[in-house]
């Protein structure tokens, strides 16, 4: 368990003794932390450690089981890439279009404005008319993410960006990541990848064992506690293990 919420700030999201899963069986328990307006905060741990239930308890998709799940303002949602068919018959334009359908408060000359704006925002403006399924990792990712901020939310919620990315797209995706968050908005990130973590997360949440512990990065990011998550040793310029060389 966290320390208790002490600011008297409005968060962008706060979890107040909750619990959360499917029907009656608790992937985690006990979960108390908040995201504060403005930071740009993590959310780590190894597959099956409940990430993903935590991500639709905290857009609203699923109730928490118990305790209290308590969002402020808009959350914009840019899932992961790869669970999107291959076969997606869309444009880039068309997929970031679709973020405007419950946004019945604009005109059409509103709505097209906007759609632009974000296009050229996430830089995918000349790739606006591709199919997406013909766009490479980094620039399908940077469609989602217009995508989520085509409703202009004030959080933006983000699956695994950069999974599977080459060095010069997970590079132009945190950029832009970076960028956003700089301007003002506050992002929340799902990842496996610490050396991503560690570079733009402010604060951190790892989840393990079906429970959740956040604080700051420094106190998080301590060899101990990454080895006490992970059961290994893990360099963190790397993300991955540490590898015992044999002497020369």
């Amino acid at each position: 368990m966290t320390k208790p919420l002490t600011s008297d700030a409005t968060p962008a999201v706060a979890f107040e003794g909750a619990s959360v899963g499917y029907g009656r069986t608790a992937v985690l328990t006990d979960v108390t932390f908040r995201v504060e307006t403005g930071q740009f905060f993590a959310i780590v741990g190894p597959n099956g450690s409940g990430k993903t239930t935590l991500l639709r308890t905290l857009l609203g998709v699923i109730p928490p089981l118990s305790g209290r799940v308590v969002p402020n303002g808009r959350m914009g949602y840019a899932p992961q890439r790869q669970a999107l068919d291959d076969l997606f018959p869309f444009t880039s334009r068309e997929v970031v279009a679709h973020g405007l359908i419950n946004e019945r408060s604009l005109d059409s000359n509103a709505a097209a404005a906007r759609l632009e704006d974000v296009l050229d925002r996430c830089g995918v403006a000349e790739r606006s008319e591709y199919a997406f399924r013909d766009l490479s990792g980094g620039q399908k990712q940077r469609v989602l993410i217009a995508r989520a901020l085509v409703t202009r939310p004030d959080t933006l919620v983000l699956d695994e960006p950069t999974n599977d990315l080459d060095v010069r797209g997970e590079h132009d995706v945190m950029k832009l990541v970076e960028e956003l968050h700089h301007r003002g908005t506050t992002v929340i990130m799902v990842s496996h990848q610490l050396h991503v973590v560690a570079r733009f997360a402010g604060h951190i949440a790892f989840i393990n064992d079906g429970a959740l512990l956040a604080g700051d990065r420094d106190t998080m990011l301590t060899p101990q506690r990454l080895e006490s998550l992970y059961g290994v040793s893990i360099n963190l310029g790397t993300g991955r293990p540490n590898v015992d060389r044999p002497a020369s």
